[in-house]
């Protein structure tokens, strides 16, 4: 005590050395509130981007790309030597009924009066089995002559005229009936189970991108296919709105809605971790991060549904590391940071929000 009462005196005495002991106090006061601050800072970036739970809607779209087919197609096929006028060209619209190519008929109307003269003789002779015979050959020679007046048998557009090549001398003619169209799209194989015939949605043309038409599921395919890495079934739409500006063949994108929640728990699809046959998230809890098992509900593209295992407010890791997680009492090990494919099929998940 007395030695204190000393020194006391002795600063006093000196205020310079005061200054000094005062200054050196005031330093490490600091240091220390600055080495915490880091080590607290050090902790939270340790973690990685996080973000809170929220309430929002979701709405789970499946999306299919296709293009544009008529309701109907036909190519008619006849000989270029015999073409005694072609009454069309590419682009032409004709109506049901009309005349597209008139081709000679000259062999065809000397076979058709040689067969009903025959017919005649035949039925004056009185023979059935005779008469019958004329009777088909004269209903052949009839036909062989219509067919050679080419005519429209729906309304529709001409889309191709093919001429005669050295490796066939026939000609060919296509028509398609653009009364109606449609949009044929290969949906996914974990996407099908979700589509229903007669959900409406929307198709984005490529060519009219500024534009989206409505449209209704017709029909979907019976089988699925292996396109190059991915398994997929045919899905028809039909567009429930026909423009003259939509054509044949225009590549475009489906867009239906399956599913929607409104004002519900969600986090960002890349906060989810798969643990075995569930979901877990990392759940940030005094600056450490710890596995949550989750149930999820309705998933898009972005945002996961949290039916249970969260409250909103908690904080939790957005592309989870497994580096820095500590299980939590009873929850499984996270088994991988990507999921194969969300709660219901159809879905797999981004490596980003």
């Amino acid at each position: 005590m007395k030695g204190s009462r000393g020194l006391l005196r002795w600063l006093v005495k000196r205020p310079w050395a005061l200054g000094a002991v005062l200054a050196v106090a005031i330093a490490g006061v600091v240091l220390g509130l600055s080495l915490g601050h880091k080590r607290t800072s050090a902790t939270s970036q340790s973690l990685g981007a996080t973000v809170r739970v929220s309430r929002g809607d979701i709405t789970k779209t499946v999306t299919a790309y296709g293009s544009v087919v008529p309701k109907q197609q036909y190519t008619f096929t006849f000989p270029g030597t015999k073409i005694k006028e072609l009454k069309v060209s590419v682009g032409d619209r004709v109506t049901q009924g009309q005349v597209l190519v008139q081709l000679d008929s000259t062999q065809e109307e000397l076979a058709l009066l040689q067969a009903e003269r025959a017919l005649i003789e035949a039925k004056a002779q009185g023979v059935p089995a005779v008469i019958r015979e004329r009777e088909l050959a004269y209903s052949l020679a009839k036909a062989n002559l219509e067919n050679t007046t080419i005519k429209a048998p729906f309304p529709g557009v001409v889309t191709d005229i093919t001429q005669a090549t050295s490796a066939t001398e026939n000609w060919s003619l296509t028509l398609i009936d653009t009364s109606e169209l449609f949009v044929e799209v290969s949906v996914d194989q974990l996407d099908v189970p979700s589509l229903k015939v007669g959900q409406r949605g929307i198709a984005v043309i490529e060519a009219l991108s500024d534009k989206t038409f409505p449209v209704e599921i017709l029909k979907i395919g019976g089988r699925a296919i292996t396109r190059g890495s991915s398994t997929v079934v045919s899905v028809t739409t039909k567009l429930l709105q026909v423009s003259p500006e939509i054509l044949v063949g225009y590549t475009a994108r489906v867009e239906i809605t399956v599913a929607s929640a409104q004002n519900v728990l969600r986090v960002p699809i890349s906060a989810l971790v798969r643990s075995g046959r569930g979901w877990t998230v990392m759940k940030v809890v005094d600056n450490q991060a710890v596995s949550q098992p989750v149930t999820v509900g309705i998933t898009s593209d972005l945002w996961a549904e949290i039916k249970s295992g969260l409250q909103e407010g908690d904080v939790v890791l957005l592309n989870p590391s497994r580096t820095t997680t500590t299980p939590a009492q009873g929850a499984m090990p996270p088994q991988g940071t990507t999921p194969p494919a969300m709660p219901g099929g159809g879905f797999i998940p981004p490596s980003g929000p």
